[in-house]
């Protein structure tokens, strides 16, 4: 009776999950303090199979909660890179492919243009472009951002997927409650992109 009531439970947390369910072999980038990559790691109903998680800054200098946040993933067997560039991941991986690339609420911190797009359109596009050489046939890409029509405008995920050759499905609302201790920091400065705002999706991209 137990064994049933625990099933149900958590078939009913992985409801809750929406899309970060069967994770498999998970490629984290632009992770900052490395938290969201703990978090994930603490939530066995995500089903990661192992992880590697990158950084764009590099390991000198890190604040305390990432290391110490680096730590905990080394010590599940995970991996943790530093200076590696989410639009260019070939200068930083080999080889490998992943079941699931993740980047959370991306974003350059500029409001430049160029030919027409927003630099966080451009940074999108060429993201997904280098992702593509490492996802699995049957793999998925998880894009988490702020759920709102200016925001919409500014990544304008439905042209990135199409250039990049991918499927992209309608976002699903993104939880920061379901995922205890996590706690997102902007690369350019102190501050999250959860500030100020209570909407927050993740778009599914998938290869075509």
């Amino acid at each position: 009776m137990f064994d049933v009531i625990g099933r149900t439970v958590a078939a009913y947390s992985r409801l809750g999950l929406g899309p970060w369910v069967a994770l498999g072999d998970v490629l984290l980038v632009g992770e900052g303090n490395l938290s969201f990559a703990v978090a994930l790691l603490k939530r066995p109903e995500t089903g990661v199979m192992s992880m590697s998680a990158t950084v764009f800054e590099s390991e000198r200098g890190q604040p305390e909660d990432a290391i110490r946040n680096a730590g905990i993933i080394r010590q599940a067997g995970g991996r943790v890179l530093y200076d590696v560039d989410a639009t260019h991941l070939d200068k930083s991986l080999t080889g490998q492919k992943f079941d699931t690339i993740i980047f959370q609420f991306p974003n350059v911190g500029s409001r430049d243009s160029k030919c027409g797009h927003t630099s966080n359109h451009v940074m999108i596009r060429l993201f997904l472009r280098s992702a593509a050489s490492y996802l699995e046939k049957d793999g998925q890409v998880l894009i988490t951002a702020v759920d709102s029509p200016y925001y919409d405008g500014v990544f304008k995920f439905d042209e990135a997927a199409l250039f990049a050759g991918f499927s992209v499905s309608l976002p699903c609302r993104f939880d920061q409650g379901m995922f205890p201790g996590y706690a997102h920091v902007n690369t350019n400065d102190d501050g999250s992109a959860l500030d100020n705002h209570d909407r927050f999706a993740t778009w599914v991209f998938k290869l075509k």
